[in-house]
């Protein structure tokens, strides 16, 4: 993958482990809250990659959007995301996810780091909060042009449910695909693309009829 191992991970709290569980579907419209530096260069990034995804929703005609995005200010948890990620890095499957992210403030929490781990992406149950944990941005690959966006935009295409791809033109491309995060480097701020499949699994998980479930 991109240097970025990204996993959708589903945790039972009683139990404290986590396993895999890719392509879970929102049942409700998810609230991004944003945790970091109100100063971040990160942080336009998150909103650009949150358009993004719902521009492309609007597109193939589905029903479901991502929701407002907050900004929070909390301690960035440095040393649990570092932890998750290297848990997840191992494919630890058993590994419990640290206490400092079980209550995240959003639906979708996004954290933007200022250490260097492998960014990635978990969800607590089928139809609960998801966190994305964003490494350090102000050094390679990260501080490369273009490969901020295209990371945050590759780890919410796992919030709202996608695996990986093998093309390293395309934005989902990951493990066990030999891609890098420098791949997405670009004299010319631009969104890597979807596939045609990854679309047609965007419908089907989100179609036109989607509405979001009470809660």
């Amino acid at each position: 993958m991109r240097q970025i191992i990204c996993a959708l991970i589903a945790a039972a709290f009683a139990a404290g482990a986590a396993q895999a569980q890719p392509d879970v579907p929102w049942r409700h419209t998810p609230g991004i809250a944003v945790v970091g530096a109100v100063a971040d260069a990160r942080q336009p990034l998150v909103d650009e990659a949150v358009a993004f995804w719902n521009q492309t929703l609007t597109d193939i005609g589905s029903g479901f959007r991502l929701g407002t995005v907050i900004r929070v200010a909390r301690p960035v948890p440095e040393e649990a995301l570092r932890l998750l990620s290297r848990a997840i890095l191992e494919e630890r499957r058993g590994r419990a996810i640290p206490h400092e992210l079980r209550d995240p403030p959003g639906d979708l929490t996004i954290f933007l780091a200022s250490s260097a781990f492998v960014s990635f992406t978990v969800a607590f149950d089928a139809d609960g909060k998801r966190v994305v944990g964003i490494r350090n941005g102000g050094a390679p690959p990260m501080s490369l042009p273009n490969v901020a966006r295209n990371v945050i935009a590759h780890e919410l295409g796992h919030a709202v449910g996608l695996r990986h791809n093998s093309d390293p033109t395309l934005l989902m491309c990951g493990r066990p695909a030999a891609c890098r995060p420098e791949d997405f480097r670009s004299d010319q701020p631009r969104m890597f693309a979807l596939s045609d499949d990854e679309k047609d699994q965007l419908l089907a998980m989100y179609p036109a009829a989607w509405q979001p479930q009470l809660r």
